[in-house]
């Protein structure tokens, strides 16, 4: 996509701001089809930013002729794991002369350098797509594991200043230490597909095989970061329920650790505000007081909303949008506009809540909006392992079986949430359902 391209988009999408502020009545229907304008253009324009980052400079090698044109290395890296399925359980001539054809794609795609070079291929390609596709997880400082637990040390602390005097020893700062320790937990998809040994058959999978990979691990991790919940009964976003580690849809937040939501909600209940109204730029004003200091920075500390509470924003004058922002807004990375000097970050996985901030299991009562607001220096993220894949042939189903790993690590600095005043939740917006 060219420049011109995505400039057209912003222009679209700051025209479709102004008809919002001047036109559109808070109709449900009309909520609901700006509520999928606005994720299919932000999903659109994060997809134009990752192609122009992997073809910068064709940095993307393609096979260019055969059955696997226009597969590149990782998409090349998935059959091989599949063809390696095939092989484990006698395999046969059909799937020779499919291990003969991916060779010479391999060999086509890494500069004649071979099949060795793949496995790396396939893990830094793939975990950039998914590092693109993510909009709470880029905020917070990224850290490689290198065993779990991890330490990591923190500052020292203030240092005390003193008049000096001539010939005179100054007086001594004894300095304290501290540390936060990450501890990895692990999260596991297994999907299993019927699929025959043509190889066109295979080739047809690749593109929603990995589309797939990136929107769900990109999803997944902004989701535990956001709503992670140890506890089983009435889970911040299970409330009133029990759930367990073999849900679908909710095993996620029994994660192992406790996300940014929760500590407003649970953990110290004294940076969460029941609003109890309509939106306004006051309702962010007011976040920002909670966690006073930690919002000197507007770019320490974003606001992340969900898409409702944002569409109901775009009435707000005070709110700067890519009509005012141009080139300046990025939009390709979740960011749709600032208050205040503060980006205002929209996401698909902060969900609409009840009135007291939580999301009922069995329906919310009221579907009420949340502002989060968070200072992003104050939380760690770390990973022990980048996601991984792993395919296995069931020959008694005459299926392949592909199981996606990863672990991850997340925690606040301070060691102790219940006192902790880094990250606020305005929650009971109404007016926004």
């Amino acid at each position: 996509m060219t420049t011109q391209e995505l400039e057209t988009i912003s222009k679209e999408i700051a025209e479709v701001s102004a008809f919002v502020k001047e036109h559109v009545a808070p109709l449900a229907e009309e909520r609901a089809r700006l509520h999928d304008a606005v994720s299919g253009l932000a999903s659109s324009a994060r997809e134009t930013k990752r192609r122009s980052l992997l073809l910068a400079g064709d940095a993307r090698n393609v096979v260019e002729s055969g059955p696997y044109v226009g597969c590149d290395a990782l998409d090349l890296a998935i059959v091989r794991s599949l063809h390696r399925a095939a092989r484990a359980h006698g395999g046969g001539p059909a799937v020779e002369e499919w291990g003969v054809r991916l060779r010479a794609a391999m060999d086509s795609v890494t500069s004649g350098s071979g099949a060795e070079l793949v496995p790396t291929a396939e893990a830094n390609e793939l975990w950039r797509d998914v590092n693109l596709d993510t909009v709470v997880g880029s905020l917070f400082s990224r850290i490689d594991m290198p065993t779990s637990p991890f330490d990591i040390p923190l500052q020292l602390g203030d240092v005390n200043w003193y008049p000096g005097a001539e010939n005179t020893a100054g007086t001594q700062t004894a300095l304290g230490t501290a540390k936060q320790t990450l501890t990895a937990q692990e999260l596991v998809a297994e999907v299993p597909w019927s699929l025959t040994l043509e190889e066109d058959a295979v080739i047809a999978m690749l593109p929603e095989v990995r589309r797939s990979l990136v929107r769900n691990s990109a999803e997944v991790i902004d989701d535990v970061l956001l709503n992670g919940d140890t506890t089983t009964v009435n889970n911040i976003n299970a409330d009133g329920t029990t759930i367990s580690a073999t849900d679908a849809g909710k095993a996620q937040w029994l994660i192992g650790f406790d996300g940014l939501l929760h500590l407003p909600l649970v953990d110290n209940t004294s940076m969460g505000n029941s609003l109890n109204g309509a939106v306004t730029a006051a309702s962010y004003n007011q976040a920002l007081k909670l966690i006073g200091k930690y919002g000197v920075r507007p770019t320490e500390s974003p606001f992340i909303v969900d898409v409702n509470t944002y569409l109901a924003s775009l009435a707000i004058d005070e709110v700067e949008t890519v009509d005012k922002l141009g080139p300046n807004a990025s939009l390709l990375t979740g960011q749709l506009g600032v208050l205040y000097g503060h980006p205002v970050i929209v996401s698909e996985q902060m969900r609409l809540a009840d009135t007291d901030g939580k999301v009922t299991d069995a329906g919310n009562a009221t579907d009420t909006g949340r502002i989060l607001v968070v200072n992003r220096s104050q939380w760690r993220i770390g990973f022990r392992r980048e996601l991984s894949i792993e395919t296995e042939r069931d020959i008694q189903k005459r299926q392949n079986v592909m199981v996606v790993s990863m672990r991850v690590a997340f925690d606040e600095r301070s060691g102790d949430r219940s006192t902790a005043t880094h990250t606020a939740l305005q929650y009971n917006i109404t007016g926004v359902a």
